[in-house]
C-alpha cells in the first residue's frame, strides 16, 4: 500500500507515496482542508503556528499529508496500532526544486515531486546508484487532485511574485531551419531557440504553470522537451509516453543553482554549445542540469550574461586590497613546465580584465577580473564575484568552456607552497558545497563457476573540489592566500562585531604527569604556543594572514600548528623530509556548520576539537571539517568551545522560543521502571537550572544565550538554547570524559517529532532534526517531558524565525 517510509536509528528519510501496479488506485486523495485543520487543532494543538492555514489536504490509507501557509506537513501514523505519530515539518524556505506529473493515457497516477535541504535517502553507493532525495506522492487520478492547482500554489510560496522581471535581449529563433539540419538536431539531440513570448503565453494559459506576472526569458525545444529559463525559475518540461498526455513539469529556483557553464562550439562537425548548471541538490547525477544547444540559433555568450545577472546579481561588488594584479607585467610564457604539466603563472590582471570585457564579453559591467593565471592554453580569473575557468579543447582550440564559481560555493580553501627537487609546483586547492559527480565501470566477479559483469559507481570530484598546480617561481602564493581569505572568509558571525579576545590564561597549560607525559611523547597531541609570536610571523614570515586578521589561538603538533584567527580556523601542515612543502588549510567560521570539543578522560588522555563542513567530496577525501587531538591539560576545552561558539553563533538571535512549562514526571509504572532499567530514553529537566549550570561550570553558554529545552538520560544530556542545539554526551566508567557537541540553527532545515505509542512496550516519543550537518535526533521517555514543546519551539527557530 501507499504509504511514508521512515528508516528508524538512521539518517534515511522517505515520503515515497508510490502507486501500486498501474492504474493510480492507491494515490493519495484529496480531503477537506479545513476538516483537516481542524483535528490537527483538537489532536495536536502545538504543531500549528498562529494564523497558519491548510490549502491543500491529502490521505492515503491512515496517513495525511498537507500543504499549509508556512509548510508541507505529514502526519506518519506508524506501528500496528497507529497511535505514535509523527509530525514531519519541511518549511517552504527549504525546498530547492519540485515536479509535478500529469497523468498518462495507461499509467493513470499523478505525481509531485519535492527536493529539500537536509534530506538524504541514502549516500553514494559503489554497488548501486544512489537513491534520490526527492520526495515523491502518488495521487489518484480520480482522487479530486488536482495537480496544477498545487503547482501554482508551490509557486507563490517558493517564488517571490514581487522580483521584477528583466529585460532580455531575444535568442535567435531556430524554427526555419533546412530539412539536413533538422535531421541532425533530431539525432544528436540539439536543443534551438524558441520564441519566449509564445512560451509565456502557453504556460500562463494551458497550462497555467507560470506565476500571472512571472517572464519568460529564454526558451529551447529539443524533441518534445523545452528547457525554459524564467524570471523565477529554471523550469524543464519532460514530455512522455507515445501519445504525450504524461508530462513532467520541473522547477528548480534560481537560488537553487549554485554554479554554471557555458561552451562554445567547435571547428569542423563539432556545432554544438552546451549550457551546464549545478544545483544545491545532493545527490550525483540531479546535481547537474545539462543542454547541448544548436549554434545557429543560440548566442551562448547572450545566455552567459544572463546567468551572470541572474546568479551573480546585477550589483558592483567591492574590490580587494589582496589582489596582486601584476599591473604592467609582461608575459614571458610558462616554460616547459606550462607545456609539460599545465603548471600555471600569473598574468597582468589588467590586460585580461580589458580582454573579457571587450573581446570575450565573458564578465559583468559592474565586475573586475583581479587575478590571473595561464597554463599551456588553460586559464583562471579571479574576479569580484567569482572564479572562472578557462578551457580551450580540441586541436583548434575553437571550442572554449568558461566555467563559473561564484565565491560563496567555496566552503574551505587550501594553498600548498612547492617542494625541493622534483617536486617544485605550488598548488591551490577549493572544496565547495556542490556535490560531486561519479562514472560507472563493468567489473568482472564470480558467481559459483559462472563468471558474470556488474555496473560499478565510481566517485569523481566534478565541481565539489578544484585544484591547479603553479610554477612556484612565477606566482606570489601568499598573495593568493590572501585574495581567497578576502572572498572566502570574513570577520566571525558576518557580523561587524569586534574581534573575540583570546581568553586570559588559555596558554596556561597544565603539568602532565609521568604517564600522560610518556603517552604525550609518543602521540600527535596538539599543544598550545604563544598566538601573538603565530600572528607576527603569519603577517611577517609567510603574510598569509589579511592585515586585519588576529591569530586568537595556536597549537602545535610536531612541525603541524593549527590556529584559530578573528575570521578562519587554519591548518598549516609542514610536509617532506625539508618541510619546505607546507599546505595552508582554511575553514571559514561562516562555513561551519556544527562543531564539537571534548575534554580528556582517565585513560584517553587527549582532549579533542571538531569542527564540521557541507563539503561533499572533502568529506569524502579528507574527513567531515578538522579535527584536533589536544595533550590533558594543555587546552582548555571550555574557553575553546566558547570562542568557537563566539565566532560561529555570536551574532544568532538570543531570544526565547518556548512560552509554555514542561510537565511534571509521571509515575513509572513497573514496566516503564524496567524499560528506564533497558534503555537510554530521555526526560525533560528543569531549563533554568541547566542554565545556570552552563553558565558557570562549565561556561558553555554565551553571555546572552539561555537554555530553553532540556532532556536528561543518565549522565547525557539534549539541550535547546536560544542560539543553538547542544548534546553532552558523558563517556566512560569515571564521566571525566565528556563531548560538547553544537548545531547551530541555521542549517536546520527540516524536523520531526514522533509521539510514544498507547501500548505499554513503546514507550519513546523521539525527535529528529534534518540539517546541513547530517540527521541529529534522541529519544524521550513517555509521559516525562512536554515531547510537544519541542515542535513549538523548531516551528519558531526553523519557520518563524526564518521568514
Amino acid at each position: 500500500l501507499a504509504q511514508a517510509l521512515f528508516v528508524p536509528g538512521g539518517s534515511r528519510l522517505s515520503i515515497c507515496l508510490c502507486a501500486m501496479g498501474c492504474c493510480g488506485c492507491c494515490g493519495a486523495s484529496a480531503i477537506d482542508a479545513e476538516e483537516a485543520i481542524t483535528k490537527v487543532r483538537e489532536e495536536a494543538p502545538e504543531i500549528l503556528i498562529d494564523g497558519e492555514t491548510f490549502e491543500f489536504a491529502f490521505a492515503w490509507t491512515r496517513d495525511q499529508i498537507y500543504f499549509t501557509s508556512r509548510r508541507i506537513l505529514m502526519k506518519d501514523k506508524q506501528g500496528f496500532t497507529g497511535s505514535s505519530v509523527a509530525w514531519k515539518s519541511f518549511p517552504y524556505s527549504g525546498i530547492k526544486a519540485f515536479a509535478v506529473q500529469t497523468a498518462g493515457t495507461f499509467d493513470m497516477s499523478m505525481e509531485l515531486s519535492v527536493w529539500c535541504s537536509g534530506i538524504s535517502n541514502g549516500g553514494f553507493d559503489r554497488d548501486s546508484m544512489m537513491p534520490s532525495p526527492a520526495m515523491s506522492v502518488s495521487f489518484k487520478r480520480d482522487g479530486g487532485v488536482d495537480v496544477l492547482a498545487l503547482q501554482r500554489f508551490l509557486n507563490n510560496q517558493i517564488f517571490n511574485p514581487g522580483v521584477p522581471p528583466q529585460e532580455i535581449a531575444p535568442q535567435p529563433e531556430g524554427m526555419g531551419d533546412a530539412g539536413t539540419s533538422e535531421f541532425l538536431d533530431l539525432i544528436m539531440g540539439d536543443a534551438k531557440a524558441i520564441d519566449p513570448k509564445i512560451v509565456q503565453m502557453q504556460l500562463q494559459a494551458d497550462p497555467p504553470i507560470l506565476l500571472p506576472d512571472e517572464q519568460v526569458d529564454m526558451a529551447f525545444r529539443c524533441g518534445r522537451d523545452t528547457t525554459v529559463l524564467t524570471s523565477r525559475r529554471v523550469l524543464y518540461i519532460d514530455v512522455q509516453g507515445l501519445t504525450g498526455k504524461r508530462v513532467n513539469y520541473r522547477s528548480y529556483a534560481w537560488s537553487c543553482i549554485k554554479a554554471f557553464a557555458v561552451e562554445t562550439p567547435g571547428a569542423f562537425l563539432d556545432r554544438d554549445c552546451e549550457l551546464a548548471l549545478w544545483t544545491t541538490i545532493s545527490h550525483v547525477s540531479e546535481n547537474r542540469f545539462k543542454l547541448d544547444l544548436r549554434n545557429s540559433s543560440t548566442d551562448i555568450m547572450g545566455i552567459q550574461k544572463y546567468l551572470c545577472d541572474k546568479i551573480l546579481g546585477e550589483d558592483t561588488a567591492p574590490t580587494s586590497d589582496h589582489a596582486n594584479s601584476c599591473e604592467g607585467q609582461a608575459d614571458e610564457g610558462g616554460g616547459w613546465q606550462a607545456w609539460l604539466c599545465g603548471d600555471m603563472r600569473m598574468l597582468d590582471a589588467s590586460e585580461e580584465n580589458r580582454k573579457f570585457h571587450e573581446d570575450v564579453p565573458m564578465l559583468q559591467g559592474c565586475e573586475t577580473c583581479e587575478m590571473a593565471f595561464k597554463g599551456a592554453r588553460d586559464m583562471l580569473l579571479f574576479t569580484t564575484k567569482r572564479l572562472i575557468v578557462i578551457d580551450p579543447q580540441g586541436l583548434s582550440g575553437k571550442k572554449v568552456s568558461y566555467t563559473s564559481l561564484p565565491w560563496d560555493c567555496v566552503q574551505a580553501f587550501a594553498v600548498q607552497s612547492g617542494g625541493s627537487w622534483i617536486d617544485k609546483d605550488a598548488e591551490m586547492m577549493i572544496w565547495t558545497d556542490v556535490f560531486h559527480d561519479y562514472r560507472t565501470e563493468q567489473e568482472e566477479y564470480q558467481d559459483g563457476d559462472e563468471t558474470k559483469h556488474r555496473t560499478i559507481y565510481l566517485p569523481e570530484p566534478g565541481l565539489s573540489f578544484l585544484s591547479f598546480d603553479f610554477q612556484k617561481d612565477k606566482i606570489d602564493l601568499c598573495a593568493v592566500g590572501r585574495y581567497l581569505a578576502s572572498r572566502c572568509s570574513v570577520l566571525g558571525s558576518q557580523s561587524s562585531q569586534p574581534a573575540t579576545p583570546m581568553p586570559s590564561g588559555l596558554t596556561d597549560s597544565g603539568e602532565p604527569g609521568l604517564i600522560e607525559g610518556f603517552i604525550s611523547w609518543l602521540g600527535d597531541d596538539y599543544r598550545q604556543v604563544d598566538p601573538a609570536e603565530l600572528d607576527s610571523k603569519l603577517h611577517s614570515e609567510c603574510s598569509m594572514l589579511l592585515p586585519d586578521e588576529q591569530v586568537q589561538m595556536g597549537f602545535l603538533c610536531g612541525r603541524d600548528t593549527v590556529i584559530m584567527t578573528t575570521h578562519r580556523a587554519m591548518k598549516i601542515d609542514t610536509k617532506g623530509f625539508t618541510g619546505n612543502r607546507v599546505l595552508y588549510l582554511s575553514l571559514p567560521y561562516t562555513k561551519i556548520k556544527s562543531y564539537e570539543v571534548e575534554s580528556a578522560g582517565s585513560f584517553d588522555l587527549d582532549a579533542k576539537m571538531a569542527l564540521h563542513l557541507k563539503a561533499p567530496w572533502y568529506a569524502r577525501e579528507v574527513g567531515t571539517g578538522l579535527n584536533i587531538d589536544f595533550g590533558k591539560g594543555r587546552a582548555d576545552i571550555v574557553a575553546i568551545n566558547k570562542f568557537i561558539s563566539e565566532q560561529v553563533i555570536g551574532s544568532a538571535d538570543g531570544s526565547s522560543a518556548v512560552p509554555r512549562e514542561m510537565l511534571p514526571e509521571a509515575p513509572e509504572g513497573a514496566i516503564g521502571s524496567f524499560l528506564s532499567w533497558l534503555g537510554d530514553d530521555y526526560k525533560q529537566i528543569s531549563a533554568e537550572d541547566v542554565t545556570n549550570q552552563l553558565t558557570n561550570d562549565p561556561a558553555i553558554l554565551l553571555p546572552d544565550e539561555t537554555v530553553d529545552i532540556a532532556f536528561k538520560c543518565g549522565r547525557d544530556m539534549m539541550i535547546f538554547s536560544t542560539k543553538r542545539f547542544i548534546k553532552i554526551d558523558t563517556q566512560g566508567w569515571t564521566g571525566q570524559k565528556v563531548s560538547y557537541k553544537s548545531l547551530p540553527y541555521k542549517p536546520l532545515k527540516a524536523f520531526r517529532v514522533t509521539g510514544a505509542a498507547s501500548h505499554p512496550f513503546d514507550t519513546d516519543a523521539e525527535v529528529a532534526m534534518h540539517s546541513d550537518a547530517g540527521e541529529w535526533g534522541f529519544d524521550v521517555k513517555k509521559n516525562q517531558g512536554d515531547i510537544m514543546s519541542v515542535y513549538s519551539f523548531l516551528n519558531q527557530k526553523c519557520l518563524t524565525d526564518k521568514e
